[in-house]
């Protein structure tokens, strides 16, 4: 085929296609048929607008706005219970208590074990700012810390302050 035959073969295609998704064409009008007179409503119908009445009127009034009570976007102090018991059976007050010292900046990193005869000593590696430490039953650490036992998981150790003991564990 030459160009000259696919031009006329697509010409036709454009105009087949044309042809056949143009609108139908508008004959005259034609008068419109009379319609039949209404018939009388039966009584339920109207018993049914009635009822529609009603409920379209009931939806046209709308509740006050109020304010939420809680608001979950923003952090509040919480109130109190309303239906509390009388204040003589509340608990006491708890008394205000010291707040604790920061842990020692010493952590447990690891304890090693040396049979000599019948016992066992164990040293123990701590970590601290100032480095790695390895610390025995009795020694003081940082200046601060007394170690009072050495246990195959933890160390106690007690502040030169005071006797209150501390246990470092490894972490888990």
């Amino acid at each position: 085929m030459t160009w000259k035959s696919y031009a006329a073969v697509s010409g036709a295609t454009v105009l087949a296609g044309w042809l056949a998704s143009a609108p139908p064409s508008i004959g005259p009008a034609s008068a419109p048929a009379q319609a039949e007179p209404p018939e009388a409503v039966p009584p339920s119908a109207l018993d049914v607008e009635q009822q529609a009445a009603r409920l379209q009127a009931g939806l046209r009034q709308q509740a006050a706005y109020r304010e939420p009570d809680r608001n979950p976007f923003r952090f509040a102090v919480r109130p109190e219970a309303r239906n509390t018991p009388d204040a003589s059976r509340a608990p006491a007050a708890v008394e205000a208590v010291a707040p604790l010292p920061p842990p020692p900046p010493i952590s447990l990193s690891g304890i090693a074990e040396d049979r000599v005869g019948d016992r066992v000593e164990r040293t123990a590696v701590l970590s601290s700012p100032s480095g790695v430490l390895l610390v025995r039953e009795g020694d003081e650490v940082m200046g601060r810390y007394r170690v009072v036992k050495i246990e195959s998981e933890a160390v106690d150790l007690a502040p030169l302050a005071d006797g209150v003991s501390l246990r470092l564990a490894f972490r888990p």
